[in-house]
């Protein structure tokens, strides 16, 4: 009777242990699926942020799509439209290519939400994860490039030509710096670097098409 008593116990003991792991197991269970679910919520939230931030630098760059893609056949037509020998009789021509040739164009981006994201999933090889960080490196590259742009301009366009043009009003005082050889290899120069920046500005357009499209397939998976 003994026996049957304490074998009868056993079995109930183990019965209830079972149950307990049992039962832990599925606490787990459902508790590992609401965290999953918490964090693809919480990722489809960042993923669209990030659009939307992504969305804002393609329509910053398209704004700037066809003067960018100009600007250094513009500067080459410039230097060889200074050897005309009637040069004074084209003032407004000059004047013309002067506005385009001067302009000042940089790039900044707003990378808040690119960052968090890559920081985010830094573990991940994900072909999203490869884009992203390429696309935040044409980004600083074209910002960078753009100052230098700027940087260049400034210093071989407006202080150069200080004497000879009124910037404010737009008007040429005198012809003889622009005719020179100094001013048309500077020119040279700056569409050097502007084609250098056209190529780095239609990477980076490019790569942001190229995230969003990715984007959406990751937020309509």
């Amino acid at each position: 009777m003994s026996e049957n008593k304490t074998s009868s116990y056993l079995k109930y003991a183990i019965g209830e242990i079972i149950l307990v792991v049992i039962g832990i197991l599925i606490a787990l269970g459902i508790n590992n699926w609401n965290e999953n679910r918490k964090a693809e919520h919480n990722d489809k939230i960042m993923l669209k942020k990030l659009q939307e931030e992504n969305q804002i630098t393609i329509d910053f760059l398209a704004e700037d799509e066809i003067y960018r893609n100009k600007i250094p056949e513009v500067i080459w037509s410039f230097n060889n439209f200074l050897k005309a020998d009637d040069l004074e009789n084209k003032k407004d021509s000059i004047i013309s290519y002067l506005d385009e040739a001067l302009r000042i164009t940089t790039y900044t981006f707003t990378q808040s939400n690119l960052i968090s994201y890559i920081e985010r999933h830094n573990t991940e090889t994900s072909e999203l994860n490869k884009e992203l960080t390429t696309l935040q490196a044409y980004q600083q590259d074209l910002a960078t490039i753009s100052e230098k742009g700027v940087d260049f301009k400034i210093k071989y366009f407006y202080d150069y030509l200080e004497n000879d043009v009124d910037f404010s009003a737009f008007e040429i005082k005198s012809i003889q710096t622009l005719q020179s050889l100094s001013f048309r290899n500077k020119l040279v120069l700056i569409g050097g670097i502007e084609s250098e920046i056209t190529w780095q500005f239609n990477q980076t357009l490019a790569q942001s098409k190229k995230v969003d499209s990715l984007i959406t397939n990751r937020l309509n998976y």
